[in-house]
């Protein structure tokens, strides 16, 4: 499956400009701005990402933490960990990440620096 082929749940640190990019591209974008979801708890993204089987795509690295170390249910995550977050350049990343494939993308975690993108998908005692 291709990043692009995604659904994504923006969180409130993501430009309109970028979600406005990615809906351009025929991306289904829910964004947490235009839901009013502003100042909301990161689990609550999680878990409205989770049951609309959205991937949320963040600058934030707490919905790392939150699935990884907390255990929080979530269908994926897009964590873009640049150093200039600035609209123009996370589209110009974002152009390059949207036609990888992948095998399988549910429930992984996504980190996009600036060299490298990481995937960590969950290892067998995590899914039971």
């Amino acid at each position: 499956m291709k990043v692009q082929n995604l659904r994504f749940l923006t969180d409130e640190n993501i430009s309109p400009k970028v979600t406005f990019f990615l809906r351009q591209q025929g991306i289904d974008v829910l964004d947490a701005k235009e839901e009013m979801w502003q100042g909301k708890a990161d689990k609550y993204l999680m878990e409205q990402s989770y049951l609309d089987n959205r991937f949320i795509l963040t600058h934030d690295s707490d919905f790392g933490k939150l699935a990884i170390y907390e255990g929080q249910k979530y269908h994926g995550i897009v964590y873009l960990r640049l150093r200039n977050v600035k609209f123009h350049n996370v589209i110009k990343v974002l152009e390059k990440l949207l036609p990888i494939e992948f095998d399988s993308l549910s429930r992984t975690l996504i980190v996009v620096e600036d060299a490298r993108i990481r995937i960590r998908q969950p290892s067998e005692e995590d899914s039971g």
